[in-house]
């Protein structure tokens, strides 16, 4: 390789900032850049999945993958891939009626599922846009389409074909809606609720919302277009309220799913609510199958193979930009990159810490990666490739940049992760740390994970002197703490070096968050109590004191509170 300073390859890694976000990539091939693809295998079938991952483990790059994989094979395999983001529904939901919102945002995907189609008619026949009769051919499909759109419209609300924002639903009408779906005990799909109430003062009136006639629709259209499958790839789920989650996966599960439709939905896992507890939604393992992103490639546990993946993410990235430039790294025989690619870039400890920061999660990778390398080529050293400094500078930048203020803004979040770094990284000099599963479901201790600065290493390992319990290892994003100002005059270079960032899991097992921990802190916060029946502290966030007023330790009844 060249001088890592040279001009192309600056401009490369300046240019991998347009693309590090799938969606800013949207003229790009998302195969192409593609890494690990028998991730992609596992989802491009006809099952029901869910796809897990926090932020930026790659569920948006995923998808538009797999769209374009079944559009490929669209002449062997005639399945339709229709993405959605479903963060554009988001701003226009003001509404504080789960049913309402849950109605409002299926019939939008109903509807953006027929504009799609409608768009994508010349490739669905085979026929050509600039031939007249192909033309008049095109527009009578169009208005058989226009047709069945209107009907499901008139399903949902008894109001001619709009779009979203322009259908005036009132409290009657949920009320209505809330009754012909049965959500206040089990599911129903037909049910017939008369209005006798004005819409708004318009001269129709909504008779009955009927999900047996909305699934007949579907069903004819994709037996008209000679389809095998319509695959609904349904992205942002987690920006959609936990409120009206599961009814709008009831929903889904009723209409499409029953109807020739397969349903990838791409959600976080804290922040995700399929179903209920009256088994009103989408069963995980039975309606649909989920598959994890997340904790895929952790150096501590698996080196050679997250190398070798974080290797092939950052060759498809940047050759995608400049193919010639690197391509004396390209395996032809064996169809990938070779490692020395990464090792071109930076020293063999650099490398090590650089994916120890990365955590597994790809967008953090190539965040770090950049900072780092635009540190290095500043640093004006003779160094030839990127150093340990370099990244850890580059890591800290990051986290000033993509992660400090979404954690001051949850205090809780933020008094919870001060303590868990003084503990552990000022007292105990460790970025691992193992917590009793028990206590791995705190609310707060969720979000730290949610926001990435936390991070789950391992399940389900034991403790020495702790018989009979069972640990999570976790790691400490140690860029999170050198920007808390508390610590900058405790922190420093040095202290970082003594770290222990191994991921030695023996001496691991000495390092624990007890339960005594986490009663400190909810007591601190206010989100917790002792149990008049057996002493011990009470979550308030737990889900037995939410929902039974029950102690989540003797799970007895709590009288009087």
């Amino acid at each position: 390789m060249k001088n890592l300073r040279d001009k192309e390859i600056s401009d490369v890694v300046n240019f991998l900032r347009n693309i590090v976000r799938a969606e800013y990539a949207a003229n790009k091939n998302f195969l192409e850049y593609y890494a690990e693809k028998k991730y992609l295998d596992k989802v491009n079938n006809l099952q029901n999945q869910v796809i897990y991952g926090r932020r930026g483990t790659g569920k948006t790059h995923l998808l538009r993958a797999l769209q374009e994989a079944v559009i490929v094979d669209f002449d062997n395999v005639r399945i339709i891939p229709v993405y959605i983001d479903l963060r554009k529904f988001k701003p226009l939901l003001q509404e504080s009626n789960p049913m309402y919102c849950a109605l409002i945002v299926f019939k939008e995907i109903a509807l953006e599922v027929f504009a799609a189609i409608i768009e994508n008619i010349p490739t669905l026949f085979g026929l050509n846009e600039y031939t007249q009769s192909d033309l008049e051919h095109i527009k009578s499909i169009k208005q058989i389409l226009q047709k069945y759109a209107e009907d499901l419209n008139y399903s949902l609300d008894g109001i001619n074909l709009t779009k979203l924002g322009d259908v005036d639903f009132d409290i009657n009408e949920v009320k209505n809606y809330e009754l012909s779906l049965g959500l206040s005990s089990q599911p129903y799909v037909g049910g017939k609720v008369e209005r006798k109430e004005d819409l708004s003062g318009k001269d129709k009136r909504l008779k009955y919302i009927s999900f047996a006639e909305i699934s007949e629709i579907l069903n004819t259209l994709v037996f008209k277009l000679n389809l095998e499958r319509v695959m609904l790839l349904l992205d942002e789920w987690s920006e959609i309220s936990k409120d009206y989650q599961y009814i709008l996966a009831e929903l889904l599960k009723t209409a499409f799913i029953a109807s020739g439709f397969t349903c990838k939905l791409a959600a976080i896992p804290n922040r995700t609510k399929l179903i209920n507890d009256k088994r009103i939604g989408l069963e995980d393992g039975g309606d649909i199958f989920g598959i994890s992103l997340d904790n895929r490639f952790i150096y501590e546990i698996n080196p050679l193979g997250t190398k070798a993946f974080f290797n092939e993410l950052l060759f498809n990235h940047m050759s995608t930009i400049n193919p010639e430039l690197f391509s004396e790294y390209y395996d032809k025989e064996n169809k990938q990159p070779s490692v020395r690619f990464i090792e071109d870039f930076l020293n063999p400890n650099a490398m090590k810490e650089l994916l120890i920061a990365s955590s597994g999660i790809p967008r953090d990778f190539i965040n770090i990666f950049i900072n780092s390398y635009m540190k290095y080529e500043d640093s004006g050293t003779t160094y030839k490739t990127i150093s340990v400094r370099d990244v850890r500078k580059g890591t800290t930048e990051w986290y000033e940049v993509d992660k400090k203020k979404a954690v001051e803004s949850q205090q809780q979040a933020k008094i919870l992760l001060d303590s868990i770094i003084n503990e552990i990284i000022i007292n105990r000099k460790s970025c691992h740390f193992l917590v009793p599963q028990l206590c791995s479901t705190n609310d707060w201790f969720q979000s730290l994970i949610d926001l990435r600065v936390i991070h789950l290493r391992k399940e389900g390992i034991s403790h020495k002197g702790k018989k009979n319990v069972a640990y999570n290892v976790y790691y400490i994003d140690y860029a999170c703490y050198t920007s808390s100002n508390i610590y900058h005059n405790k922190i420093a270079s040095d202290l970082l070096d003594s770290i222990n960032m191994s991921g030695d899991f023996d001496r691991i097992r000495r390092v624990s968050l007890e339960k005594e921990f986490f009663d400190t802190f909810n007591i601190q916060v206010g989100n917790s109590f002792k149990c008049p029946n057996c002493g011990e502290m009470v979550d308030t966030n737990h889900l037995a004191y939410i929902n039974l007023k029950a102690c989540n330790m003797c799970f007895k009844k709590i009288e009087n509170i």
